[in-house]
Formats: C-alpha cells, structure tokens, sequence
C-alpha cells in the first residue's frame, strides 16, 4: 500500500472576506434550523397532542385510535418525531461549531496579513533609512571567519 503524502499547497490562495462570509451563511443556516425548522417541530408535537379537553371513551386510545396497530404506528411517529428533533439539535449544535471554527480561521488570516503587512513595512524603513555608500567606493565587506 502506498503511503498517502501531505497535499500540494502551492497554489492555495485564502480570500478572508471569502471566509468571513462563509461564517455568516453557516450562521444564517443555523438561524433557519433554529429558528424556523425547530419552531415547526414544536408546532408538530403539540398538534400530536391532540385535544385533551375531550374525554376519551376508550383507555389508552392513540389519535389514529385503540387498535394495536393504531397504538403501534403512533409509537413510531412518536419516535420519529423525537429523532429528528435530536437530529435538529445536533445540527445545530454542528453549525454553531463550524461557524466558530471557520470565523476562527478567518481571524487567524486576517492576523497574519497584518503581521505580514507590518513587517513589510519594517523592512521598508530599514532600507530606506540605510545610508547610501560614498561615491565611487565599494561597500565595505564584514570580515570572514
């Protein structure tokens, strides 16, 4: 088997303002699942309540009914219902990190642009500020060891 090497960043370019976006897309998704997706799966769950005011005349009836099979199959849409509320949450709680994650990317960037562009600068001013040789003589060499 042959061993997998790191990848080819050569060419690998990061756009910050890309990333920046990107994190307030991902937090525009977990709006939405907040929001709007979870308040649904609460309006799904008190619909599945049905109406308590009215006395059931049969123990243990379902809103499909008293059947067994009635009593199975909202055994299911219960548990199917709870599923995807905890699937909700979880992809919640995923965007939330990846949003975290991808703004932290993006400051770490943004950080080393700065640094870069400082030291950029830095180095401007020591070349500038570097004294000309005299005319006509040859800067002088540091001595070899």
């Amino acid at each position: 088997m042959t061993a997998i090497g790191p990848p080819d960043t050569a060419g690998l370019t990061v756009s910050v303002e890309d990333l920046a976006a990107a994190a307030d897309y991902i937090d525009r998704l977990q709006q939405y699942v907040d929001d709007t997706i979870r308040t649904e799966m609460e309006r799904i769950k008190e619909r599945m309540k049905g109406d308590n005011d009215s006395p059931q005349t049969v123990p243990d009836a379902t809103p499909f009914g008293a059947y067994e099979d009635a009593r199975l199959q909202w055994q299911t849409l219960t548990r199917s219902t709870a599923n995807m509320e905890s699937h909700l949450q979880t992809l919640a709680g995923k965007l939330a990190h990846l949003k975290k994650g991808t703004e932290e990317i993006a400051q770490a960037f943004r950080d080393a642009e700065e640094r870069n562009a400082a030291t950029g600068k830095q180095i401007e001013r020591m070349l500038e500020s570097a004294a000309q040789p005299p005319a006509g003589k040859p800067p002088a060499q540091p001595p070899r060891d």
